[in-house]
């Protein structure tokens, strides 16, 4: 008889948590808003380029980590963590031949973001 209560008091408190769930969605800080920035990359005559890597900087060790490279129509796309407080990535691009750029990126509409490398004269 106590393993029956047992049973009962367990998928009450299951089905406790599924009717929440299912009201109020997830929990905000269970899962990572991810924001996907489309770079589109060219040189100061306007052709794409390829093989720019591109590094975010991480904000707790304030490191370079290379999360993508652009193909050859000078696309890449990188994934970083959206939050609205603190809507702003930095990021580097390096490419023999073009000097090395860092710049901040702060638009977050989702569309192309055009980023233009100079000459490494």
């Amino acid at each position: 008889m106590k393993a029956l209560h047992n049973l009962l008091k367990g998928m009450s408190l299951t089905t406790a948590l599924f009717v929440f769930q299912s009201c109020y969605g997830m929990p905000q800080g269970l899962r990572n808003d991810l924001f996907e920035a489309n770079l589109k990359l060219e040189d100061s005559r306007g052709n794409a380029l390829d093989g720019v890597r591109v590094s975010v900087r991480n904000d707790w060790t304030s490191d370079w980590v290379e999360q993508a490279r652009s193909d050859g129509s000078g696309n890449a796309g990188i994934l970083i963590p959206y939050n609205p407080q603190n809507a702003f990535v930095d990021i580097r691009l390096e490419a023999e031949g073009f000097a090395t750029k860092d710049t901040t990126i702060t638009d977050m509409s989702g569309g192309d973001i055009k980023i233009v490398l100079k000459d490494a004269r």
